[in-house]
């Protein structure tokens, strides 16, 4: 459900993720379920009961963020994950996980939010730290817990305020999740993420792709064909590209398409079929697919769940 918010928010209680969760309480995830407010991306849950929150996959670098309650978290082989107010959790690359939220209750219901950071601002991060040197550490984990660090509270108090007004929404929230990506990757528990990515030609080269991609989604792209654009190996491709966007080229050229298929259907409210075609699908019922696992609804309902 995406509902609109309908006044700035005034609160000057407790620490900043204390104010975040009064926010998010009385503005925001006033029932239960998974909500959005601006688009796919930044999403709040609240439960009222303890509950499974099954999530196909993440797209890349995501924060979770515990405001009330803890869930434990199963990623591929690492389970017993426990997140908590005092911990923020950061999956580092695009992977599939299971989240069981606890100590719900109808007067205490579990809430928390996840911001994820799309490929291409990912890279762009990464690159700009390798300047300054980065750790070579080999990276082991798909996620990790860290402690709830004010620099990134405060940012995090300061993005859920900007949904508030809609130039804020446009204008600042895009710099305060850059914030925000920043000081996550400049924390010691992100140094094996860091040492994944030099500026190495091979590096500038992948992101060159990223762009090459996004101004030509609808054509037919393949791994072979984008390497070869680029100078390199279908495998090594592959391999650069995942670690430099945290996420592998095809399901990038799936969430490009996705993304621009949400654009389309918010802008033109063309019918599903000629979006799948225009954005570069090859079957309707494959687009259909994709959609609904990306964005939770059919994008015949789509617009239908931004106005509830």
């Amino acid at each position: 459900m995406i509902i609109p918010l309908r006044q700035p928010f005034v609160t000057d209680v407790g620490g900043p993720l204390d104010r975040v969760r009064d926010l998010v309480l009385s503005e925001i995830a006033t029932v239960d379920g998974h909500t959005t407010t601006t688009g796919p991306d930044l999403c709040f849950y609240r439960f009222s009961q303890p509950s499974t929150i099954r999530k196909a996959a993440t797209f890349g670098v995501t924060l979770g963020v515990v405001l009330q309650g803890h869930k434990q978290l199963q990623i591929g082989q690492h389970d017993g994950i426990l997140v908590d107010p005092e911990r923020l959790l950061v999956i580092t690359r695009e992977t599939e996980n299971v989240a069981i939220a606890t100590a719900a209750s109808e007067r205490r219901p579990y809430l928390g939010m996840s911001l994820c950071f799309a490929p291409e601002r990912v890279a762009r991060a990464l690159l700009a730290l390798a300047d300054a040197g980065g750790s070579t550490t080999a990276e082991t984990v798909p996620a990790f817990v860290m402690p709830a660090d004010a620099n990134i509270s405060n940012a995090l108090e300061r993005l859920v305020r900007t949904l508030a007004d809609p130039l804020d929404r446009k204008l600042l929230a895009p710099l305060v999740i850059d914030e925000i990506l920043f000081r996550l990757l400049r924390s010691d528990s992100a140094a094996a993420v860091r040492g994944a990515v030099a500026r190495t030609p091979d590096a500038l080269r992948i992101l060159e792709s990223m762009r090459f991609i996004q101004e030509q989604h609808a054509s037919k792209l393949t791994v072979e064909s984008l390497a070869k654009r680029a100078g390199m190996s279908p495998s090594h491709y592959a391999h650069r590209f995942s670690s430099v966007a945290r996420i592998s080229p095809m399901r990038f050229v799936r969430e490009v398409r996705l993304e621009r298929a949400r654009s389309l259907l918010i802008e033109s409210g063309a019918r599903a079929s000629e979006v799948a075609t225009n954005v570069g699908f090859e079957s309707a019922a494959h687009f259909t697919r994709e959609f609904k696992r990306r964005f939770g609804v059919p994008p015949t309902h789509y617009l239908r769940s931004r106005s509830a």
